[in-house]
């Protein structure tokens, strides 16, 4: 093959992988997911080229959302050589990767996990949505300084920021806690109710029990059921053509 030709394909690949911006990885342990789902989040224009490499994980496929003012785009994705390639779409990117599963019993959990992107990041994010009810729960990654912090929906998350990424850097991300039911946090939301309060105290407002109970809206709870539907089925359909 022509050197030339080597050259200019090598250097066209070095400036596709163009640098993010802002990009979150936000872990949700046993939210709704008996497991640990973890979701990447950043914005791209429809040039710009990313890749994320999964090779200290399993997974067979993940779920990929872009949405831009009212469009709104879902795909399965298969994972080639644990490399997940950025969707040639301008907005907002999500992708979700859902990993380990734990039975419903009360126990410990631990979970580790490595973060590799193969393009810059000028800013970094990584954080831990805490588990309702969890006992000793104690996050990492790579020693970055977490903090406390909330959001709308009531939610509470540690949250720490790594400033100027650079590409196919590892960030060992790992947690371990207590889960003493057994349940997810929506699990344990829902089984939570006024008829075990107290006679001698008065019931709390709808303001209260939202801040000290959350849910998500109904809207990303519908996605979210999307989203367990169709791993079921893509993990059923898996699961047969192993034993066929």
């Amino acid at each position: 093959m022509n050197k030339r030709f080597i050259f200019t394909l090598f250097f066209s690949y070095i400036f596709s992988q163009s640098s993010i911006d802002t990009l979150s990885v936000t872990v949700y342990p046993e939210y709704y997911y008996q497991g640990v789902m973890v979701e990447y989040r950043f914005d791209k224009n429809s040039t710009e080229k990313h890749t994320f490499n999964l090779q200290s994980t399993e997974i067979d496929s993940v779920l990929y959302l872009v949405s831009k003012g009212d469009e709104f785009f879902e795909q399965v994705v298969e994972v080639d050589n644990q490399l997940i390639p950025s969707i040639d779409k301008e907005g907002e990117h999500k992708i979700y990767l859902f990993l380990d599963k734990y039975s419903q019993v009360p126990g410990l959990r631990d979970f580790s996990y490595q973060f590799n992107a193969l393009s810059d990041i000028k800013t970094l994010i990584v954080a831990f949505q805490l588990p309702f009810a969890s006992e000793n729960f104690i996050p990492n990654a790579n020693n970055i300084a977490l903090e406390e912090v909330g959001d709308q929906n009531g939610l509470t998350f540690l949250q720490g920021i790594l400033n100027d990424y650079r590409s196919d850097e590892l960030i060992d991300i790992s947690f371990s806690y207590f889960n003493p039911h057994g349940l997810t946090s929506i699990q344990y939301s829902a089984n939570i109710s006024v008829d075990n309060i107290p006679q001698n105290i008065s019931p709390p407002t709808s303001r209260d029990k939202f801040v000290t109970y959350p849910f998500l809206t109904w809207e990303p709870m519908l996605i979210f059921l999307i989203l367990t539907l169709i791993l079921v089925f893509l993990y059923g359909n898996s699961q047969r053509k192993n034993n066929s």
